[in-house]
């Protein structure tokens, strides 16, 4: 009995890999649609073929995706399929946490594990002597050569990262992207080395912000009243306007952030007065008025949630005044 054909969301992550590696599908019978698309489509948007309905949809929110939590936490859709009985319980852990998290801070399969079981895969499909060697080594070298052009991928990463501007929000640091594509590596160097939570970034209509695998704040769900349209993740580590798994057709809603430094402007406004409100001495305050220093004032009794000016002066964003005080 042939297997049926898989949907999944673009740029395909650990997740929708093995799901589709669950399923049995071939790389053949695997079709793309953007992970904010409404409704599957008759004919696919990436190759053109005609869908007849009978597709699995794996890692997608129009089919299968893993268990939400009461929390918030989104676990890897590969869990959830009956499939996952007969899968090695150590992958499954290690997407669990990948996909749950961001970051994977111990692997569980070492290389030597994934050599072992390239040669096995080989073996299976009836591959022997020199031919099941040949196999390994294509599969290996190709997965060699990426490890190695990631890691010279570094150098460029650092020259871009020269470009792009760190801002402090709320006790984090955010980096604001330089427009367009992000080369690989970028985020794992600002994570990693210099300190930075998370970056805002623009590419064509693509607009958002996330926060970094491995950093637990800020939550960028606070920022969803302020975002009507936008997706929002429900582990709170992406809010945005078009992303690589779904890119935008069209600008983000009047009413939202229309570029990086207004989304800046948001985010001190939400989570500095976010802090504030959660500390003693703002309990104490609380009749008085809330002001932002700055050029951005604002009472508390004013506030009004879910609405935002795209029409405020744009330098304002750039402003390290972002505390609030007592009027």
């Amino acid at each position: 009995m042939s297997k049926p054909a898989v949907i999944v969301h673009p740029r395909p992550d650990l997740d929708a890999c093995v799901c589709i590696t669950l399923a049995g599908a071939s790389p053949q019978d695997v079709h793309f649609l953007p992970a904010g698309a409404t409704e599957v489509p008759s004919v696919c948007p990436c190759c053109g073929k005609r869908l007849t309905g009978a597709e699995r949809i794996l890692d997608h929110p129009l089919g299968e995706k893993g268990r939400l939590d009461a929390d918030g936490t989104r676990h890897s859709a590969a869990v959830s399929m009956p499939e996952a009985k007969n899968a090695d319980p150590k992958l499954l852990a290690e997407v669990e946490e990948q996909d749950s998290t961001g970051l994977v801070k111990q692997p569980k399969i070492p290389i030597a594990r994934i050599v072992a079981a390239v040669r096995t895969e080989a073996s299976d499909r009836g591959l022997r002597d020199t031919e099941l060697d040949r196999e390994v080594v294509s599969t290996m070298s190709r997965i060699i050569r990426g490890l190695n052009l990631l890691h010279g991928a570094q150098e460029s990463a650092r020259s871009y990262i020269a470009q792009s501007q760190v801002k402090e929000v709320g006790g984090c640091k955010f980096a604001i992207l330089p427009p367009g594509e992000t080369p690989p590596q970028v985020g794992i160097i600002l994570n990693e080395e210099y300190d930075v939570s998370g970056a805002i970034y623009v590419t064509g209509f693509n607009l958002g912000v996330t926060r970094y695998p491995g950093r637990t704040t800020p939550d960028l769900r606070k920022l969803q009243p302020h975002l009507p349209g936008w997706f929002v993740h429900s582990a709170g580590f992406l809010a945005c306007w078009g992303s690589r798994k779904s890119s935008a057709t069209q600008p983000p809603p009047t009413n939202c952030p229309q570029t990086q430094e207004e989304i800046l402007a948001l985010m001190r406004k939400v989570f500095c007065l976010y802090a504030q409100t959660s500390s003693p001495r703002y309990k104490k305050a609380r009749a008085g008025r809330i002001e932002y220093c700055g050029r951005h004032h604002q009472t508390a009794d004013r506030r009004t949630a879910g609405t935002y000016s795209s029409s405020r002066p744009r330098n304002r964003a750039t402003s390290n005044s972002f505390c609030a005080r007592k009027a």
